[in-house]
């Protein structure tokens, strides 16, 4: 309680946390307190606290993940001296490389389900932190790995296992920071606010390119070899590379902690509460901890512009409360005196006969959605038919990550075959590994944090839907282009390669590498929505984890001269691949990713969304309709 008191202590007159925009809500009529709290939740203003505290994470997540590319090399050079490439280079067996990426991404695969299941089922402040726990235990003990005495150990396979560990926190953190920032977010601010959040994984990405420049440039006068290798005799220089991969790896811990103590503090999420635990009362007492805020006259002003639930005529006859419950009358709301943070007790509440249910639809700010059961979840996604966007955001992100992560995981060879002359032979140790961190930070770091930042204007002006789709198409143009000339530009022009290399990390962060985690947060109900996001992510990284396998055997041949030449020649050709996974996805995003926002670009509330694809094609047939009428 101390730190939560210290974190909530008053700045300039205001309380870290949530902004509390409901004040006098204890005086709001009990038939009204639902629809008053998603109002006032929707017009908040921007919660720029949410966006911190989930974009931390989230930038841990993305430094844990993309500093695999940047210490991959340096392990070579200490544990696999022997292992060499085309031009002497000390490397990781390829087959190592390759289990250690897919030991990650598979076990990221399992977070992002599990921990998207349990928030659904236990809540979401039970999970969140409890994914960054996981990640800095697993990177803990990923820098303390070793061949133990006299090689009485294998480094690489404690390698595997504590990247895998350090996956499955990072894959609970993308359907915990995406829902819980949809959750808290305004109406008006939800698409930037998400925006914000994954704006950390190319912070993320740069600050391990940035950080292993520097970390290569501060052990300069400890890595004196000059051969391409550490001498056998050379302690010194085994030593400070060493040190170096680990140093970089293990400063990821600090900002993974920073963002711990305040995921521990922060409440529920109001809309979790409101519609799972059935807590209404519980929303108010949250943000009251938080902020403090003007009384507001619950019997006046806007509270009366909101539409009250209706009462239906004839004697009440109350009963537990069931799947198609719409609202909770005053003399139905039994206070059982519990604390806030715990489980409300549902035999507390009451509903007013299924006539009253069906007079509201999915949407209105009084209407309860029904609980989650394997009947409600046969109804939502198979009689409904929201399996289709369920499948429409699962396969784009698929397409996605199979193009992002085969050239993200790989970049270290893609960035060496662009800025390596054939001809010419690498100076030593230490010119190696600052041109590995160099070469990287200019082609990928920058044009992902630049297109990461215009998408957070970007996505203001245009849908998500709309972004993904042209953003598919856009990388489409720019794979097929650089792929059908990769040879030639690769012998006559590798600045212009360098270009549509950066230009590719652009689109992806000005289009759907950031909507198809912007969307599974907002189209779903909140009793299915952590599930639906995680499977949606886990698809995402099946696709990661199939073009790994894809990368690595092709050019397998015995004689690294002639894998190496073979990756330079043919690696066009997996480019052109990569194209026809973005037509794919922008096919899928027109057919089966819904509208997220109207048809004056405002967003739609997620109560409205989460009506499903039957209340989405209701309203677009009305929108149409007043379309003729005009």
């Amino acid at each position: 309680m101390g730190l939560r008191k210290w974190i909530r202590r008053p700045m300039r007159g205001r309380r870290l946390g949530v902004e509390d925009l409901t004040p006098g809500f204890d005086d709001v009529p009990a038939s009204k307190q639902r629809a008053w709290a998603l109002h006032t939740i929707d017009s908040a203003p921007f919660q720029a606290w949410v966006v911190v505290v989930a974009g931390i994470g989230f930038l841990t997540d993305a430094f844990g993940l993309f500093s695999l590319n940047v210490v991959t090399s340096m392990i070579g050079y200490v544990y696999w001296p022997d292992n060499k490439d085309s031009d002497g280079v000390p490397e990781v067996p390829s087959e190592i490389k390759t289990a250690m990426m897919c030991a990650t991404l598979a076990s990221t695969m399992i977070g992002q389900v599990t921990f998207g299941l349990a928030a659904d089922i236990l809540g979401r402040r039970k999970m969140y932190g409890l994914e960054l726990v996981i990640v800095i235990v697993g990177t803990m003990l990923m820098v303390m790995s070793s061949n133990g005495e006299k090689n009485s150990m294998a480094v690489g396979g404690w390698l595997i296992t504590w990247r895998a560990v350090m996956g499955l926190g990072i894959g609970a953190d993308y359907p915990l920071s995406a829902v819980i920032t949809a959750e808290f977010a305004p109406r008006k601010f939800r698409a930037r606010m998400l925006s914000w959040v994954f704006f950390a994984q190319p912070i993320g990405q740069l600050l391990a390119n940035v950080l292993s420049f520097a970390a290569v440039e501060g052990f300069r006068s400890q890595i004196t070899s000059d051969s391409l290798s550490c001498g056998p005799d050379d302690l010194r220089c085994f030593r400070a590379i060493d040190r170096l991969w680990r140093l970089v790896v293990g400063i990821g811990i600090v900002p993974a902690l920073i963002a711990l103590a305040f995921r521990f503090t922060i409440p529920e999420s109001p809309r979790y509460k409101l519609d799972v635990l059935r807590n209404d009362k519980a929303v108010i007492e949250d943000t009251q901890d938080f902020y403090d805020t003007p009384e507001v006259d619950p019997e006046g002003g806007e509270l009366d512009t909101l539409q009250a639930a209706p009462t239906p005529a004839g004697p009440q006859q109350p009963s537990r409360r069931s799947s198609s419950s719409s609202e909770i009358a005053p003399d139905e709301v039994i206070d059982d005196g519990s604390d806030s943070d715990s489980e409300p007790r549902h035999s507390a509440a009451y509903q007013r006969p299924a006539a009253a249910a069906m007079r509201l639809s999915p949407g209105d700010p009084s209407f309860v959605p029904p609980l989650a059961s394997w009947q409600d979840a046969k109804k939502f996604f198979i009689e409904e038919k929201n399996w289709h966007y369920l499948l429409g955001t699962s396969l784009s992100w698929l397409f996605l990550d199979f193009a992002f992560y085969g050239l993200g995981m790989s970049s270290p060879e893609i960035v060496r075959h662009i800025w390596s002359d054939p001809t010419e032979r690498r100076a030593d140790v230490f010119s190696t590994l600052r041109d590995n961190s160099l070469h990287t930070l200019v082609m990928v770091s920058i044009g992902a944090t630049l297109g990461g930042a215009i998408m957070i204007k970007v996505i203001k002006y245009a849908s998500p839907k709309v972004i993904q789709f042209w953003g598919f198409l856009a990388l489409f143009v720019l794979f097929i282009v650089t792929g059908s000339a990769w040879t030639q530009l690769l012998d006559n022009s590798r600045s212009g390669l360098i270009v549509l290399y950066v230009l590719s990390q652009i689109a992806f962060n000005l289009g759907p590498n950031v909507t198809t985690f912007i969307i599974p947060a907002e189209i779903f109900p909140t009793r299915y929505r952590c599930t639906c996001h995680g499977i949606a992510a886990a698809s995402g990284k099946l696709g990661s984890w199939l073009v790994q396998i894809f990368l690595a055997f092709p050019f397998q041949k015995g004689d690294k001269t002639q894998q190496y030449n073979q990756e330079r020649e043919n690696f066009g050709h997996v480019l052109q691949v990569m194209s026809a996974f973005m037509v794919a996805g922008a096919i899928t995003t027109y057919f089966l990713v819904p509208e997220t926002r109207d048809h004056d670009n405002k967003s739609r509330t997620l109560e409205v969304l989460a009506g499903g694809k039957k209340a989405l094609d209701a309203l677009n047939k009305k929108r149409d309709e007043e379309r003729e009428e005009d």
